[in-house]
């Protein structure tokens, strides 16, 4: 006997499974138009969203974005194509070099007997053969949105996609420099816009994309600790100046540690500015090969050249770098760069009135200082002509944070005619009194003794610790003209005397220089990689990329290539890479792949390389 708590509703009796199944059936019939068939139903579900959702992706991939692979350099740094990494083994800087050149993408394997033997540091041009059993990498992977050229045009400066004029259905990446009409003009790298009366240098809208471009020429991080005590200079030495624009080395101002990489100076009473100087001491596989040999080494002031370190490495075998043979037939890069960047850390402390932190970077007869008043953060910029003398003249001036002792995060930059100076990432707004206009027919800069030691910070009125020092250069664009290349060779020969090279630069200037139309329905489109890049400079007309073969704007680099683990780093082998090798079978060529041991083509575990995840400028 059962009982129903008090204020309850009484239940009703109990049902059998099979009466409520009835009652359920019943009750769907009655409220639905169709029998109820549930595993049909389901699977045509499945089917429709599968159908939708390929649908979706299609739309996406055709009218929105669509992912690419990097197949070669010609847009390094900002780009990688196939490559291989790894560390230097004498400075410990980070080594990247193209790859691309041993895999033959129609057949998707190696060139017959084709491995990279050895790549040159890019910091201090050690020769390293572990590049031969380095791991390959696939390019990045990146995202292309089509959508803002359906709707608009191109903008200077975008990394874009396009079809190749020649082989329309081969798919091209660059970054845009000339549009619709326009002349465009090489000249000692740097790009020009003519309008048949004037010429105005083409610079980046944004600053912070101009630092996106920068190529590394020395990490004080990582110094040539091997060479340095057999002799070498190190190239950052306290200094100060002599008549005639020299410097002469002194003990009597900033002290050097090298375990951590730091200069020190205690600032009490001086009155004059204390200097450092970077000097570039730039090191060679010969010198390297002379600490070896255990000869005398020859330390000598260069010009900084248009060296690539992605360029930088040679192999043997049949792919189409095989002219490239030895390391002393590596480009060490001829053509002198005079647009530097600055870069470090600054620690201030003890800041007296009057107190300053001075920057300096010169190109040619013409030299830039950056002085910060440290009590009011003020910061006055001043440019020198050397065939001028004086005192230099103050062309603007922008507040800055360095008000306080702290930790400041310093970059300053001379690129395409304009003067930048960020401090903790910010861009210090200088102005248009920061951006210099050169006649086109006066305006080639050319080098002078300066430029063996071109960059500079000095403090006065202040103690301080400066640590993290970097010198970069900025893309150099070749005019790719044929009688480039003999330029080059005499240039190369001359980078250690800037008076001869100055005086053969000047009698052939124009092998440096080219000019390009574009045509009205057109774009021209150049490498980053100028060194190695097939773009507009080299496909004859037409010179441009016709308005209908853009695919759309490069934005975004989603996967640069894991980074494996265990194993020594090398993670384990799921597949090696395959050799292409060409067999005579009668009357037909047939090719056989042959797998190459201890050369894998995936390897796993990885994790994602998130530091190079990021958009593209």
């Amino acid at each position: 006997m059962s009982t129903t708590p008090p204020g309850s509703t009484p239940q009703a009796p109990a049902k059998s499974a099979e009466e409520a199944n009835k009652e359920l059936r019943a009750r769907v019939a009655a409220a639905s138009p169709v029998p109820l068939e549930p595993k049909r139903e389901g699977l045509r579900d499945t089917v429709e969203s599968i159908v939708f959702a390929l649908i979706l992706a299609f739309l996406f991939r055709t009218f929105e974005a669509e992912a690419f692979v990097i197949p070669t350099g010609s847009m390094a740094p900002t780009l990688y194509g196939r490559h291989k990494e790894t560390n230097c083994t004498q400075c410990g800087a980070h080594i990247v070099v193209g790859a691309s050149d041993e895999f033959n993408a129609e057949v998707g394997a190696l060139y017959e007997g084709s491995r990279l033997v050895s790549a040159l540091c890019p910091n201090c041009r050690f020769e390293n053969t572990q590049l031969k059993d380095a791991l390959a990498f696939n390019g990045d992977r990146i995202l292309v949105n089509k959508f803002p050229y359906e709707i608009g045009n191109p903008n200077r400066w975008d990394v874009f996609v396009f079809k190749y004029p020649q082989e329309p259905d081969v798919n091209y990446i660059k970054r845009l420099v000339g549009l619709p009409g326009e002349t465009i003009r090489i000249r000692q790298g740097d790009l020009y816009l003519w309008d048949g009366k004037t010429e105005q240098i083409l610079r980046k809208p944004d600053p912070s994309k101009q630092r996106e471009l920068q190529m590394l020429v020395y990490d004080d991080n990582h110094p040539p600790r091997e060479l340095i005590k057999a002799g070498w200079p190190e190239r950052w030495a306290a200094v100060t100046p002599e008549a005639g624009g020299d410097w002469k080395p002194t003990d009597k101002t900033w002290t050097h540690a090298d375990e951590p990489r730091v200069f020190r100076l205690d600032g009490a009473g001086l009155k004059e500015p204390a200097w450092l100087r970077y000097r570039h001491y730039n090191s060679r596989p010969q010198d390297w090969k002379a600490l070896e040999e255990k000869q005398p080494l020859e330390p000598r002031l260069e010009l900084i050249a248009d060296f690539c370190g992605y360029n930088a490495a040679w192999g043997v075998g049949r792919g189409p770098y095989v002219d490239i043979r030895s390391v002393d037939e590596i480009d060490q890069g001829a053509f002198w760069v005079g647009d530097l960047t600055l870069n470090g850390v600054v620690d201030l402390s003890s800041i007296e009135p009057g107190g300053e932190l001075i920057l300096e970077l010169c190109e040619g007869v013409h030299s830039y200082r950056c002085r910060i008043d440290l009590t009011t953060g003020a910061a006055r910029l001043f440019e020198f002509n050397q065939g001028l003398g004086g005192e230099g003249k103050m062309v603007a001036e922008a507040p800055t944070s360095m008000a306080v002792e702290g930790k400041y995060d310093i970059s300053y930059a001379n690129v395409d005619d304009r003067i930048c100076l960020w401090v903790n990432n910010t861009l210090i707004p200088f102005g248009e009194g920061a951006s210099f206009s050169r006649d086109g027919g006066t305006g080639i800069s050319l080098p002078q003794q300066s430029d063996l030691a071109p960059a500079g910070l000095a403090l006065k009125g202040a103690s301080g610790i400066v640590r993290d020092l970097v010198i970069q250069r900025d893309v150099y664009y070749r005019a790719a003209e044929r009688q480039t290349d003999s330029l080059q060779r005499s240039l190369e020969e001359l980078v250690a005397d800037p008076d001869a090279y100055r005086e053969e630069y000047q009698r052939r200037a124009t092998h440096d220089q080219n000019e390009f139309q574009v045509d009205p329905d057109g774009y021209l489109a150049f490498g980053d990689n100028s060194p190695r890049s097939k773009d507009s400079r080299l496909w004859g007309e037409p010179h441009s990329v016709a308005r209908r073969l853009l695919v759309g704007r490069a934005f975004y680099i989603y996967w640069p290539h894991g980074v494996p683990f265990l194993n020594n780093g090398r993670g384990f082998s799921i597949r090696d890479h395959r050799e292409a090798r060409v067999k005579q079978v009668g009357d037909n060529a047939v090719i056989d792949f042959t797998p190459v041991e201890n050369y894998p083509k995936y390897t796993v575990p990885f994790y994602p390389q998130v530091d190079r995840m990021k958009r593209i400028r």
